[in-house]
């Protein structure tokens, strides 16, 4: 039988391991490497486990954070550090005999220790063997004295009993701070929550059970069909691409969100390498603008297979690869007997009449508060008509004016395509909100631009307008007035371009 011997080698340039805490990592990565050896003990022995417990078993590993007594301690009751691995365990780079596991790379418990602690300690008992064995390793002392070995003290124990108790001393800079608690445990719990729903792990971080709340799927109707049978927006992905494949869901959220719940949490290996809590994966193709609805909507978890990770376990290391594979996943989601793509731009969540009732009490509120202020006024303004000589002015000024950007819509109507250039400008003495100019009149493709000011003292009387999210409502409100004033001729409507002089008019005194 393997026995170990009094000391254990941690063979490297000693000078390496002050790097170590100089590695770009996050607190939730390196507790993580903890988590994760705990984890795989469990997976590599889990019928063992039950069979010593008559299947009453659950897996279970405590952290603790005391930053005021400066210590940080992991004990799980996995099924210890066997005789096998012990040697692997504290070698830098030494990869276990088994790499396809949470622990491939053979360096996360040392990177992790070093990069939150000056001094750690590893007492693991493994199941099945007679012998506790106990491992110090102190960075200064290892630098100082070049150190290639530790010792390792040991003592019997009971056969069946089961350990592994990690303290972590003389924190470093890295370590957490009381205030970043909350954002572990939710980053923690996100990152093991496929073990977590399972039910065959129990984290505790300082005595705090730890839970994940699934958010919910939006159940509505398609958005073409409001009054149609109500849907569950949730479809199921099982896609390969060359070497990779993506097995999980995309779906949309009930209640959209824009910094916790919205986005992919991509896995490997049952736990998220790249999503956890608010860093959502977001790739532009599949969740659209920053702020649009679909950025708010979409939401997915996707097992990933064929992909390399960084040392941390916090990224992936093909980029471009992934890339290419959202692509593919949005045409999935895209498909016409199931429009995930277009509702999650396109829903909009109906208006309770609780919620009209108040919005409508609001408003009548301001509007009075408006008119005692108006009452005040020495003179009502006069609404007169726009004259004609006033739009010639404003259309010889609008000459040079020059567009801050522009977008062409081309929309099918009443048997014609009508071509919109949407410009904007930002111009003080324009008074108009928006103007409107037909180009091309002739055939069936009408050739329109109509220009939207910026500048308007509309948007800077509401404090509203920050975001382009905010202005979308209107520019939306302006480009139907638009398409109601081409069309209007053709139903019998004589001067239909008043009704926008007199808006715009209009508008400047409301």
């Amino acid at each position: 039988m393997m026995k170990i011997d009094d000391k254990v080698s941690i063979k490297i340039q000693t000078g390496v391991y002050g790097q170590f805490r100089n590695l770009n990592n996050k607190v939730w990565y390196a507790l993580g490497e903890f988590v994760d050896n705990a984890v795989q003990s469990y997976e590599n022995n889990k019928s063992q486990l039950k069979k010593i417990h008559d299947g009453q078993y659950t897996l279970e590993i405590k952290i603790e954070i005391n930053r005021d007594k400066g210590f940080i301690s992991i004990k799980d009751n996995a099924a210890g550090i066997g005789l096998d691995n012990y040697y692997r365990a504290f070698e830098p780079a030494h990869i276990p005999l088994n790499n396809t596991g949470l622990h491939e790379y053979g360096m996360g418990m040392k990177t992790a220790a070093i990069w939150l602690s000056d001094i750690w300690t590893v007492k693991t008992k493994a199941l099945g063997e007679t012998e506790e064995r106990l491992v110090e390793f102190n960075l200064k002392k290892v630098i100082d004295e070049k150190k290639e070995v530790l010792e390792v003290i040991k003592s019997s124990v009971n056969v069946n009993d089961h350990y592994t108790e990690i303290w972590l001393k003389q924190l470093s800079q890295n370590a957490p701070s009381n205030n970043q608690l909350d954002k572990i445990k939710r980053h923690l719990a996100s990152i093991y929550r496929n073990f977590i729903r399972s039910g065959e792990l129990k984290l505790y971080i300082n005595s705090e059970l730890l839970k994940f709340n699934n958010p919910k799927v939006l159940l509505a109707p398609y958005y073409k069909d409001p009054k149609g049978e109500q849907r569950l927006w949730k479809q199921e992905i099982d896609y390969t691409f060359g070497k990779y494949s993506a097995k999980g869901f995309i779906g949309l959220l009930q209640t959209m969100s824009t910094s916790k719940e919205n986005g992919i949490s991509l896995f490997r290996r049952g736990r998220v390498i790249v999503g956890s809590h608010d860093e959502k994966y977001r790739p532009k193709v599949l969740c659209g603008q920053i702020g649009s609805p679909r950025y708010k909507r979409i939401f997915g978890e996707l097992e990933l297979d064929g992909f390399g990770v960084s040392f941390n376990k916090g990224s992936f290391i093909e980029v471009e690869d992934l890339e290419a594979l959202m692509k593919a996943i949005k045409i999935e989601v895209s498909n016409e007997s199931f429009d995930l793509y277009g509702q999650a731009e396109k829903y909009v969540k109906p208006k309770s009449n609780q919620h009209n009732l108040q919005v409508a009490k609001k408003l009548i509120n301001s509007f009075k508060q408006s008119k005692i202020k108006d009452e005040v006024k020495e003179e009502t303004p006069s609404y007169t008509v726009i004259t004609p000589a006033e739009v010639a002015y404003q259309k010889e000024q609008l000459k040079e004016v020059k567009s801050i950007g522009s977008y062409v819509d081309k929309v099918p109507l009443k048997g014609n395509i009508y071509e919109l250039k949407q410009e904007f400008i930002t111009a003080p003495e324009i008074k108009s909100l928006y103007t409107l100019e037909i180009l091309d009149n002739n055939n069936h493709t009408r050739k329109i631009v109509y220009k939207i000011n910026l500048a308007h003292p509309f948007f800077s009387q509401f404090e509203r307008f920050k975001r382009d999210s905010d202005y979308q409502p209107i520019v939306a409100i302006i480009k139907s007035l638009v398409l109601a004033e081409l069309i209007a001729p053709e139903e019998g409507t004589l001067n239909a371009g008043n009704i926008r002089l007199n808006f715009n008019k209009f508008l400047t005194n409301v």
